[in-house]
């Protein structure tokens, strides 16, 4: 592969965004690949894969500069990447005193070290140990070190999962495979645009991670009743509740942020969804439209996404452990208050796309010992590791109300 030096511009604008101005590296990629439409399908691989990978190893281009006390050198980054992945090295002005040998080498010997080998902060690394040990610590971060597959939720109400695989194939030729354990997913062989793919925009699928889709089936929804999604988002934990039910429950959606709700709007009609009613919650007399006695409640809560680092590396850079700590204080009054929305026998199921104790197993310890907590009682919990799944790692609990 030879790097164009229009691309490497790309490359170093959009790392200039995510890696020193801290925005998403989702976002930014997005941006830049829509405001250079000329960029061939190959460009816009070369690109991604680049700003994905010094996105993922930033910590790792960075100490092969020789000290990670100094600001980052984006135009070295892009060359160690180069170089460390047997390219040619173009002759251009920023790289003339990059000498390969000496990168090889450095590079060996710091991929000896955990936390350059997977590039992950001290703090991080240290808080993974203490979590897990050794052993399944490595094993985890190595997992989430590795980009995510395209994995979509098919929408069993329009289409079903075998004939959608044949209808890929046969009309785009595009190979899909099935999942054992996962009955509405199918994954992509390859990571590519679905904004042509018309059965996509008429909402036949929907993208979401395999061990997300495990989430909304853990409310033993079922159609008449009535669920909370109580931080929807964009709303794909909602559509799937719509799905699992047949459109025939009553699904209220809610959230904080307008525009995500916007969305979640759009993607209803997309997928032909009426039984999702969005609401917005900015303050707390906001919820007075919400109605209670619900049967069941999902609470999948903001947290610090480090079990979807596959997809958002660079949350390991702009995660801390204070920012952690407010989280979790986010996550227990979120508990609180919507957990007296649930009638007597109704569920609660409360998850975060994190692998952290702190987060998951501690948070509903924590809430079964308040007043509000002590009218429940946890049924069952579960951690999904990317390395037992080779998905986003993920943590969910069911709570039944007793009384």
């Amino acid at each position: 592969m030879k790097l164009h030096r229009n691309l490497a511009l790309g490359i170093l604008s959009g790392l200039e965004r995510t890696l020193v101005e801290a925005y998403p590296a989702s976002d930014t990629l997005k941006q830049l690949l829509k405001s250079n439409p000329g960029w061939g399908s190959r460009d816009r691989r070369i690109i991604a894969q680049i700003f994905y990978d010094i996105v993922r190893q930033k910590r790792f281009f960075h100490a092969l500069s020789g000290s990670e006390n100094t600001s980052l050198n984006l135009w070295k980054m892009i060359g160690y990447w180069i170089i460390i992945n047997d390219f040619t090295l173009p002759d251009w002005e920023e790289f003339k005193n990059l000498q390969s040998d000496e990168i090889r080498q450095k590079a060996v010997v710091l991929l000896g070290e955990r936390k350059y080998k997977y590039s992950i902060p001290d703090w991080l690394d240290a808080m993974g140990l203490e979590a897990f040990g050794t052993s399944t610590w490595e094993k985890e971060i190595a997992a989430l070190n590795t980009p995510a597959e395209l994995v979509v939720r098919v929408n069993t109400q329009k289409i079903g999962v075998e004939k959608l695989k044949d209808l890929l194939k046969n009309k785009y030729d595009i190979t899909t495979r099935e999942l054992a354990d996962y009955p509405q997913a199918l994954v992509f062989e390859k990571n590519q645009s679905l904004q042509l793919i018309k059965e996509y925009r008429e909402g036949f699928f929907e993208v979401q991670d395999a061990n997300s889709q495990m989430i909304a089936p853990w409310l033993n929804a079922s159609a008449g009743k009535y669920y909370i999604d109580a931080c929807a988002g964009a709303g794909g934990k909602s559509l799937h509740l719509a799905n699992l039910t047949k459109d025939a429950a009553r699904i209220a959606a809610l959230d904080v942020y307008p525009v995500k709700l916007d969305a979640l709007r759009r993607r209803c009609y997309r997928n032909d969804v009426q039984s999702v009613q969005t609401i917005l919650v900015e303050k707390k007399e906001d919820l007075s439209a919400v109605r209670g006695n619900a049967d069941g409640v999902l609470i999948d809560a903001p947290c610090s996404g480090l079990g979807v680092l596959k997809r958002n590396p660079d949350a390991k850079w702009n995660m801390n452990p204070k920012r952690i700590d407010e989280i979790i204080e986010t996550q227990k009054k979120i508990l609180q208050t919507y957990a007296p929305f649930i009638k007597k026998g109704g569920i609660l199921v409360y998850a975060t796309c994190s692998i952290f104790p702190q987060e998951n197993q501690h948070q509903i310890i924590d809430f079964l010992e308040t007043e509000t907590g002590r009218f429940f009682e946890l049924e069952k919990e579960q951690t999904y590791f990317s390395h037992q799944t080779g998905f986003d790692g993920f943590y969910c609990a069911r709570l039944l109300r007793k009384m």
